[in-house]
């Protein structure tokens, strides 16, 4: 029999694999998941780490992935995954499972096909696994069986086709039919129990349905809404016929004496989907001319037909492609606003340095003290979850329309800085020495010795070789330049000089090496890691000017903050802080400049993963490649907030600590969305179709059979992740015809030249 569920090492480790029942005994037998488990029961529940230790032990269990049959691409994403046609009720905050099993009628479970009943691995939550009906939605089904069992709450976002759930040890388990669980059916038969089950046969998988199908829309099984609207999973079912349509080559319609053959397809396909109901067939499917007795007959014929336990492979590809479609949609208008997120707890410096600001504006401010909290602590070092040394290097941001106060942020970093400017003031005092003494001694041998000077709080408008020259006599500490107007940076770059600023600024992220050689000797060379931080500010239309060429990379390693409009308002007051608060904030920039070495914070390394795997999955379920893009670096941005954070808790993780991390990850993620994320993905969208017409479509004909159909191009370009919309198919056909690389072989087939 074929393996009807996925396993996989860990959720870290490993890819999907077909489940054998030699595999799954090996698993629940396995000393290793006991010992875990074991260790997961004897922990502190009361303990104030009592979570982590525990979902760190849980992350070291195999996991079992019931929704899914297999994964496309080997990697576990709901978008690749082939459905098993179960569904998982995931029950927490269970006192006594043991107690709750014991009183449940088991012939409940033999009614609703329940297959598998376990404890989960925190020993405090049930882990329940059962058939669905043809038609009925992962939700549909744990909404069944939880109201059959008399369950009013339960994990509902248990839904995507990649969830996991832990592998427990045997005795974990209370009740399990293998068969159903392990095996894919090949018919509808009786299921007859086994092992742990009851002796007794469980229900036809005809009898288990999502409602009553009695011939009418209304008691086709449909939700009321889903029946006003005719929709399937709020997808209206045109939209999933006429993507059906294009995949079997009909993207056109049918013509006279293909009717027949068309609309028996469609039916053949979408009764799978319609709760097998003729009714309903009848509306939903194109006429094409067809009178109602021809098209009754054909639906008849197709309901009749043997059917498969699950919704055919073309109609998955169908609803898939609607509801990427649909999620695409609502990602352009339902992005999440930085304004809707609540502010952090804060550490005592930044609350300090807060407390005088309008509310709407504490946002901004934090963003804005983030490069030069960074410069301060910039003898700090520390791993990224990749393992690789990172610092406290930042780039940010404020944008704002003119006029609206974007100076406020002056006087709390001038505090800040007071350490910096304090050191720089020493510096200049040596530069200036230095080159009257070069002036005085112009034509004598006896040369003065370079000292060396090196002021780290410099302008913008600083030439490459004085920016590299200060990188290097800096000796891996941070500089910091504050520009207060990014259009007067912009008026004073060249085209040449700013490609090898922005090289440089893009360099400053990781601290990669950057360096130049000259002939001449009045040009400084050198090569240096750079250890830069920047702070700007502007105006939308500035901001745009300055970030000229968004597929260059650096919108991705800078933190937006943007400040909101003032136009037509009175004008936003801002305290002046006291004596005492500027003394403290003083004091705390002077602790943040003293700090030096390597420090290690596991906790936020945590939080940041939770989060990154959040935005991969909500990325996945809008299919925006935008979001996947800019989400990784707001994560590193994040994660280095966190670190920053911790020093400012005097080195102790602390709730503050990672929801610091969480906002600033999330703020930045926000930010770019807003004002990136429809040019990353129209950039996206462009590459792609600049790969077809330059190659790429002519390599998916290689691919493709001597004969074949439309139907088949658009399933090589679904599995490659291209378009299949009508229009993107006819270009690629019309573009292999022209060019005498295809040629029309029959009414539906085209034959390779």
């Amino acid at each position: 029999m074929e393996p009807r569920i996925s396993y996989q090492q860990s959720v870290t480790k490993g890819q999907p694999m077909p489940l054998t029942k030699t595999i799954w005994d090996r698993l629940i037998d396995s000393p290793e998941v006991k010992n875990i488990c074991d260790r997961i029961a004897a922990l502190d529940p009361t303990a104030e780490d009592y979570n982590d230790r525990k979902q760190a032990l849980k992350r070291r269990l195999p996991i079992i992935i019931p929704h899914a049959a297999s994964f496309a691409n080997g990697k576990r994403v709901s978008a690749d995954a082939v459905p098993s046609g179960l569904a998982m009720l995931d029950v927490d905050h269970v006192d006594n499972p043991r107690e709750w099993f014991e009183a449940i009628d088991k012939q409940l479970l033999s009614d609703n096909r329940i297959y598998l009943v376990a404890i989960t691995a925190s020993g405090k939550g049930l882990r329940i696994i059962g058939e669905r009906a043809e038609g009925e939605s992962i939700e549909a089904a744990q909404l069944r069986m939880a109201n059959a069992l008399g369950i009013t709450e339960y994990d509902a976002v248990t839904k995507d086709l990649a969830r996991a759930s832990y592998v427990v040890p045997r005795d974990y388990i209370l009740w399990i039919y293998e068969a159903g669980l392990l095996e894919m059916p090949e018919n509808e038969t009786l299921f007859i129990a086994s092992g742990l089950y009851p002796d007794k046969a469980l229900p036809p998988a005809s009898s288990l349905s999502a409602g009553p199908s009695s011939g009418s829309i209304s008691d086709s099984g449909l939700s009321e809404s889903e029946a006003n609207g005719l929709q399937y999973r709020g997808i209206p079912y045109a939209d999933i016929v006429q993507q059906l349509m294009l995949s079997i080559g009909a993207a056109d319609g049918a013509v006279q004496g293909e009717r027949n053959t068309v609309f028996f397809t469609l039916a053949t396909y979408m009764r799978y989907i319609c709760d097998f109901n003729a009714e309903l067939l009848l509306q939903i499917l194109p006429d094409f001319g067809l009178s109602e007795a021809e098209r009754r007959q054909a639906i008849t014929s197709a309901i009749g037909r043997p059917r498969k336990s699950q919704i055919p492979m073309i109609l998955q590809g169908a609803i898939a492609v609607c509801e990427r479609e649909i999620a695409n949609d609502k990602s352009q208008n339902t992005n999440d606003k930085s304004t809707d997120l609540a502010m952090p707890e804060l550490p005592r410096l930044l609350r300090l340095v807060c407390r005088r600001l309008p509310v709407e504006y504490r946002p901004a401010m934090i963003i804005a003290s983030l490069p030069v909290l960074g410069t301060l602590a910039t003898g700090i070092r520390f791993e990224y979850l990749d393992k690789q040394e990172q610092s406290l290097s930042f780039f940010s941001c404020i944008t704002a329309p003119a006029a609206s106060g974007k100076s406020f942020i002056r006087k709390p970093l001038d505090l800040m800085l007071t350490p910096i400017n304090e050191s720089d003031a020493i510096e200049r005092e040596k530069e200036q020495a230095y080159r009257e003494k070069l002036r005085a001694s112009k034509n004598s041998k006896n040369q003065p010795e370079d000292p060396h000077a090196c002021p780290r709080n410099n302008g913008v408008a600083i030439s490459i070789a004085k920016l590299l020259q200060l990188l290097t006599y800096a000796e891996g500490k941070h500089l910091i330049a504050i520009g207060e107007e990014m259009d007067t940076l912009v008026k004073t770059e060249r085209a040449g000089v700013w490609s090898q600023k922005s090289d440089i600024y893009r360099l400053a992220f990781d601290n990669g090496v950057y360096g130049q050689a000259y002939m001449s000797d009045a040009s400084f060379n050198a090569h240096v890691k750079v250890y830069y931080n920047l702070l700007l500010t502007g105006t939308p239309n500035s901001l745009k000017r300055f970030f000229k060429d968004p597929e260059d990379g650096l919108i991705t390693r800078v933190c937006f903050a943007q400040l909101p409009d003032t136009s037509f308002t009175e004008i936003p007051a801002f305290a002046s802080y006291t004596e005492a608060e500027k003394a403290e904030i003083i004091r705390w920039s002077r602790q943040l400049d003293a700090e030096k070495g390597t420090i290690v914070c596991p906790e936020v390394g945590k939080v940041i993963a939770a989060w990154l795997e959040r935005k991969r999955q909500q990325a996945i379920d809008a299919d925006s490649h935008s979001m996947d893009t800019l989400r990784r670096r707001a994560a590193v941005i994040g994660f280095r907030a966190g670190m920053l954070c911790y020093l400012l808790e005097n080195h102790k993780y602390t709730k503050t600590v990672g929801s610091f991390a969480e906002w600033v990850a999330e703020y930045i993620f926000r930010n770019q969305m807003e004002i990136w994320g429809d040019q990353v993905e129209q950039t996206y969208k462009r590459s792609m179709e600049s790969q077809t017409e330059r190659g790429a479509a002519a390599s998916l004909l290689s691919l493709l059979p001597d004969e074949f159909t439309a139907s088949d191009l658009i399933k090589l370009r679904a599995r490659k992740g291209q378009s299949v919309k009508p229009s993107a198919i006819s270009m690629v056909l019309n573009r292999w015809r022209t060019n005498n690389r295809i040629e029309k072989a029959t009414e539906t087939t085209w034959r390779k030249l």
